[in-house]
């Protein structure tokens, strides 16, 4: 199986690159999230890639562009997008929006199209901070498990955090302002 991975030089996209022997990264030196074109071009003989390089509204313009070269295959394309995607939980409202637009056309390719192609979206929260939070490697057991799944089966979507009540972290959170 070959991986490709964007955001890979640190958090879930290093842990990730660790653990998947053999997988290429794509960074922002190499060619940017932003040049759609140049990226579906690079990892278009890969069998898995990871989109998990944020930048704006990126994220979902590449997964629209390799889901029309990848729809007629049996590859998979994993989105990581974030809790932030729910409704009322972030402040971060650009980074919200790109997210949840991440999300909505992952499942409008999933539900509208006759595909072939696995498209899973990990939704992770909070990670790796001094805040309750999951670690980059408990993340990525999430996404290595639904990689491991046989090829009939598909994770559509996983969300996972830190158990913590999000009303309590959010208090943390304005705590410290």
């Amino acid at each position: 199986m070959r991986v490709a991975i964007t955001g890979h030089t640190r958090g879930l996209g290093r842990e990730l690159l660790a653990r998947l022997p053999g997988a290429v990264g794509f960074s922002r030196a190499d060619i940017p999230i932003e040049e759609v074109e140049r990226l579906v071009a690079a990892v278009r003989d890969f069998d898995v890639f990871i989109n998990n390089a944020h930048s704006g509204f990126s994220q979902t313009r590449v997964l629209l562009a390799l889901f029309e070269c990848w729809k007629d295959t049996e590859k998979t394309i994993v989105n990581i997008g974030s809790r932030s995607k729910y409704p009322n939980l972030s402040k971060g409202y650009e980074y919200s929006a790109a997210k949840a637009a991440l999300s909505h056309a992952s499942n409008s390719l999933r539900f509208q199209s006759e595909r072939r192609c696995r498209i899973i979206d990990i939704n992770p929260g909070l990670m790796q901070s001094d805040l309750p939070s999951l670690s980059y490697a408990e993340v990525a057991d999430a996404v290595l498990w639904a990689l491991s799944l046989p090829a009939h089966c598909e994770v559509g979507e996983l969300s996972l955090w830190h158990r913590l009540p999000y009303a309590a972290l959010s208090r943390l959170k304005d705590d410290r302002k």
